[in-house]
């Protein structure tokens, strides 16, 4: 993104509002500390200025940091027409997804909303469990056919085997195997949008750089190929109760349209990109914090012999395992895939007497607010017990967000917490996961939050 995006701040504030407090010193001098840990730094200016942080980029251009339930709440939800994303989030972002429920605004993100959210409904979520339950034991057969005790990266396994669930559930079709030219450029696409995103100056897109030329490739192939699919069902329907089959079939109530091809291919990829590496990142995450409380993985291994004594994690089954779930809740907790939802003021606004200006962009910094101790005793332990019914009906609701919040939650939420809630159940009836000893394990904050350096882990066949 190139610095010309960010929007100048006008500071014409009310005569009893003030601005939030901040360094002195640009962001632009810190800017290699930014880059190679955001959390560290963005955690330091958050305990050395308080929850509105105030960072001057270069003069005439600031970036906010919010980290508290209230200005969460104020931003996601009370106020949330006064906010949107911003463009170097939308323009990166489009390049590989275009425009979709993702990057678009207004009544054309309503209009998609509305046209996509009946699949997302729970009676459909229910018809692709058996894709879910279907596609884990298939990947855990791999694994089985391989030697006790060997060490993997359970981080590009999840996201191997999160990306297989997505295409099978999207559109039939396997895209994880390393001979798919699909998911391929799939993830040579996702590489170079992470690249625009968390570098300030990059090379235009017309430029032909390596890496321009890859995207370019890469992103063709990407569209031929989900035209191609989207062409295909549109002429020859299947019986099958795939998202795809739904999009294809979904009709806006209020004027009996449906989707173009054009826009059907933009919110395939968008779901491709959201349905697999978030739930990844947080399920590599998870691995680890089992592997790091003995004692919680014990208690998961109860719930999983009384509720499933070894038999599949049906739909049925599922709202059973509480525990489990509360384990994936407080994984995210901790390590939220999307770790910030970065928003612009669209308008001067004002959030408990400091002013903000129109155009100033803010991020809305989950991990902080995560880990607030207003919110949260001993808020760097991993308890899922903090899940328990009682203990969330007494917290803020935007103590935890993990999807976001408002009108533009994460429209796969469901389906997410399904996915992870299988996947764990089936992988740690079959198998021990343990976790390497003497291993670097750090977040990246790039893109989703995922291991910087991955997770390495012995995996060894239960009896």
């Amino acid at each position: 993104m190139s610095m010309s995006e960010l929007s100048s701040t006008q500071t014409t504030r009310k005569p009893n509002c003030q601005l939030p407090p901040g360094p002195r010193a640009y962001l632009l001098f810190a800017l290699r500390e930014v880059q190679q840990d955001p959390l560290s730094y963005l955690s330091q200016m958050w305990q050395e200025h308080g929850n509105l942080v105030r960072l001057p980029v270069i003069p005439g251009y600031t970036f906010y940091l919010a980290a508290h339930v209230n200005y969460a709440e104020h931003m996601l939800s009370t106020h949330q027409e006064r906010y949107s994303k911003p463009d170097l989030f939308n323009k990166s972002m489009g390049l590989m997804v275009g425009q979709s429920i993702l990057t678009s605004e207004g009544d054309f993100w309503l209009k998609h909303r509305r046209l996509m959210q009946p699949a997302f409904h729970q009676k459909y979520l229910e018809n692709l469990s058996s894709v879910m339950v279907s596609c884990t034991e298939s990947f855990l057969e791999e694994w089985e056919q391989k030697p006790d005790n060997r060490v993997i990266d359970i981080v590009p396994e999840m996201m191997r085997l999160t990306l297989k669930i997505v295409g099978l559930a999207l559109f039939s079709k396997d895209i994880s195997v390393e001979s798919s030219t699909l998911g391929l450029a799939f993830r040579e696409a996702l590489e170079y949008v992470s690249y625009k995103m968390n570098n300030v100056w990059t090379e235009p897109l017309w430029m032909p750089t390596s890496r321009n030329l890859r995207f370019r490739r890469a992103k063709q192939i990407l569209d031929r190929a989900v035209l191609d699919i989207i062409n295909f069902r549109r002429h020859n329907p299947l019986n099958t109760h795939d998202l795809l089959s739904m999009l294809l079939a979904a009709q806006d109530e209020m004027t009996g349209e449906g989707m173009t091809n054009k826009q059907l291919q933009d919110e395939v990829i968008t779901l491709l990109t959201a349905g697999h590496e978030t739930v990844a990142s947080a399920l590599s995450w998870t691995w680890y914090l089992l592997g790091k409380h003995p004692n919680v993985a014990a208690n998961m291994q109860d719930e999983l012999q009384t509720v499933l004594n070894g038999s599949s994690p049906t739909i049925e089954k599922l709202p059973q395992l509480q525990y489990t779930r509360r384990i994936f809740d407080e994984s995210m907790r901790l390590y939220p895939p999307s770790w910030g939802l970065p928003r612009v003021a669209l308008e001067d606004d004002e959030i408990q007497d400091y002013f903000i200006p129109k155009g100033t962009i803010i991020n809305i910094a989950q991990f902080i607010i995560h880990r607030h101790p207003e919110f949260w005793e001993n808020p760097d332990q991993f308890d899922p017990d903090r899940f328990l019914p009682e203990k969330v009906n007494q917290r803020p609701k935007f103590a935890y967000f993990p999807f976001g919040a408002g009108q533009r939650i994460c429209i796969g939420k469901s389906f997410a917490l399904m996915e992870a809630t299988i996947i764990m159940a089936f992988i740690f009836q079959r198998f021990h996961i343990e976790l390497v000893s003497h291993q670097s394990v750090e977040p990246d904050a790039t893109f989703t939050l995922r291991p910087k350096y991955g997770i390495k882990v012995k995996v060894r066949k239960k009896s």
